[in-house]
């Protein structure tokens, strides 16, 4: 089920010599052009997992009982396995857990090793736990979609444009101060920007076809029941 070959961990003193940073050699693969990774906190009761997109999929801690939920096998897993209910299956695999008193999380561990990934998990957990993710996207990369039990987001940059029924329930989530323009919204965001003083809270569609354009990373929240709905299309 875990296949230990494609994934070694490596722990290391981190400065002083106090904390120890962990880091996961990863073999490259050329199935597809992003990564999936997998961590704790709530995720989707189902996932379709289509592994000509994903180059790999990595697992942090807990995310391999998820993954294992979701009967996805990962290529690797890294973490303390703290919070994971199956260590002994992990360690008898020859994975060996990482430190708990690290400088990363243990999502950030996973992070780091790509440079382009859809995510899941991460919902409804702890408030810290969530803020951090938030500092983890800002200071590396977000990811292209991100996969929870209630929320689902995609990152975006630029201009991106779809089609959704009308009345169709849209946020728009700044990662960092991002001036924002919209056609095709309930209430439209005529290039205000968006921060971490105001943000687009349960905006709707009001047409069939939204363009939103975006000078920094924002993500857009939808309904996880009306996310089969949205077609994204390419400019």
């Amino acid at each position: 089920m875990v296949g230990k070959s494609t994934g070694i961990i490596h722990c290391r003193p981190g400065a002083g010599g106090k904390m120890m940073l962990c880091h996961i050699a990863l073999r490259c693969y050329n199935r597809g052009v992003k990564d999936l990774i997998i961590i704790g906190g709530a995720s989707p009761a189902s996932f379709h997992f289509d592994g000509s997109i994903y180059s790999r999929v990595i697992a942090a801690d807990s995310g391999y009982d998820t993954a294992r939920r979701l009967s996805i096998v990962p290529d690797a897993v890294v973490g303390d396995f703290d919070s994971t209910r199956l260590g002994s299956e992990l360690e008898a695999a020859g994975y060996a857990p990482c430190p708990r008193d690290k400088d990363e999380s243990d999502a950030e561990l996973a992070i780091r090793q790509s440079s382009g990934y859809d995510l899941i998990g991460g919902g409804e957990g702890r408030i810290d736990h969530s803020v951090s993710l938030f500092t983890v996207f800002r200071n590396l990369i977000p990811p292209f979609i991100w996969y929870m039990a209630s929320d689902i987001l995609v990152s975006m940059k630029g201009a991106l444009s779809f089609t959704a029924p009308p009345g169709t329930a849209l946020s728009i989530i700044p990662l960092l101060p991002s001036a924002v323009e919209s056609r095709g919204l309930r209430w439209e965001i005529g290039g205000r920007e968006l921060s971490g003083r105001f943000m687009s809270l349960s905006n709707r569609t009001a047409s069939e076809l939204v363009s939103i354009s975006a000078s920094d990373t924002v993500f857009l929240r939808f309904e996880p029941s009306e996310y089969g709905s949205v077609s994204f299309l390419r400019h």
